[in-house]
């Protein structure tokens, strides 16, 4: 059953394009033990947990959950005999969008509480379309002779005849 469970989910995630962002949010009935956080677990390691973290290894996947919240928010289920506060409830998403996780939380309110997580949207940048560009003035001719005075005849002949608007018209 449980390999089925992790065959359905491997064929999900590979069905999602890696530019896509991806979000596992659910009950895994995984329990992490003081081997794999340190000071942040919340009991004892069990085979669930064992099958999480190598799928999650496998598939470049990070658990994001609650481990730098309040200790009350830390925890999503209660033992029914022991009495004792386990996180079993997991938001997992590809390690390249790690940082969009703002937090994450569980409300108490049932036997499995719920969990939420605030996420940073990031959105692509819309390319803009380009001013054409002004054209650039050959100055190169300018450093012919001939080139030169050619130009400085034309620009004098329309300053002329500028100054001397009704002369060109043919009217006096």
């Amino acid at each position: 059953m449980k390999d089925q469970f992790y065959e359905e989910l491997q064929d999900v995630i590979s069905s999602v394009p890696r530019a896509d962002q991806l979000f596992l949010m659910g009950d895994f009935n995984a329990r992490h033990g003081p081997t794999v956080l340190d000071s942040l677990d919340w009991g004892k390691i069990n085979e669930n947990d064992q099958r999480l973290l190598e799928f999650c290894t496998n598939n470049n996947l990070c658990i994001v959950n609650t481990y730098n919240g309040k200790d009350r928010h830390k925890v999503s289920w209660c033992h029914p005999r022991s009495g004792h506060w386990h996180q079993i409830d997991f938001v997992i998403v590809r390690k390249n969008d790690v940082n969009t996780m703002k937090q994450t939380r569980s409300f108490h309110s049932a036997d499995h509480l719920l969990v939420i997580a605030k996420v940073k949207m990031v959105t692509k940048k819309t390319p803009r379309a380009k001013k054409p560009k002004k054209p650039k003035i050959n100055t190169k001719s300018t450093q012919d002779p001939a080139m030169r005075t050619r130009c400085q005849e034309y620009v004098e002949e329309q300053l002329q005849n500028l100054a001397h608007p009704l002369t060109t018209c043919g009217t006096t």
